[in-house]
């Protein structure tokens, strides 16, 4: 007698029932939770966004801008740090010579000197020079005396010499000079002084060595005009 087995199920049939059952499990899921969603209040959606908002702001510092330390303001006699220099503003003069600053005023135009003296001490651990030069020094000649634009020569005030280098953590004297108009300052005025600040980097690709950048002003000085008669 012959007998014809009963049909069963393939593995491959099997699978695709599975697929289809799990299909429509997820798609009620998620008609579920839209329609749950749909039924939340705008509001407290923008409320609980920005309730998540303010939490975060706060772990980073809050809104508010990070305060900024005021500009010391400094009278002749306080020392500065900046540039890793020590720079100690002692006086302002105002000559009608040039003494042993770097400057040459035109007696027939009765061009006067400014001199500021300042004690330096480079606390760098190799020599550098007092000037730089450009737009923006973050040296010596980086001092500025409000009203004034032009860039300051600088010497030594003991020989005079221009543009001296200044060896690691040995004092020097200097006069920061410009020649000024007759009628431009006078005795007793009070005048302020800016002392530069920078930040200092070692270049390894195009630009090598030691060199200081991102020059901004470290300090404020103001003083009291002294006038320097000549004898």
């Amino acid at each position: 007698m012959t007998t014809t087995p009963p049909e069963s199920s393939t593995p491959d049939g099997d699978s695709a029932a599975v697929a289809a059952a799990n299909a429509g499990a997820r798609a009620k899921v998620l008609a579920w939770a839209r329609r749950s969603i749909d039924l939340i209040p705008t509001s407290w959606l923008l409320t609980a966004g920005g309730a998540a908002l303010l939490a975060t702001t706060a772990l980073f510092g809050g809104l508010q801008a990070a305060a900024v330390d005021p500009l010391p303001e400094l009278a002749a006699g306080d020392t500065f740090s900046g540039s890793d220099l020590e720079m100690t503003v002692v006086g302002v003069e105002l000559r009608s010579d040039r003494g042993n600053a770097y400057v040459y005023p035109d007696e027939e135009k009765n061009e006067r000197v400014l001199v500021v003296t300042v004690d330096v001490v480079n606390t760098f651990p190799t020599p550098r020079m007092s000037v730089s030069g450009g737009k923006n020094p973050p040296v010596i000649d980086g001092i500025r005396v409000d009203g004034i634009d032009e860039p300051a020569s600088v010497s030594r005030a003991d020989d005079g010499l221009g543009s001296p280098m200044l060896q690691p953590d040995v004092p020097a004297r200097l006069l920061v000079a410009w020649i000024v108009g007759p009628d431009d300052f006078h005795d007793g005025e009070e005048i302020t002084l800016t002392l530069p600040d920078s930040t200092h980097y070692v270049g390894k690709s195009v630009m090598r060595g030691d060199y200081w950048d991102e020059v901004r002003i470290g300090a404020t000085v103001t003083t009291t005009i002294q006038e320097v008669t000549t004898p």
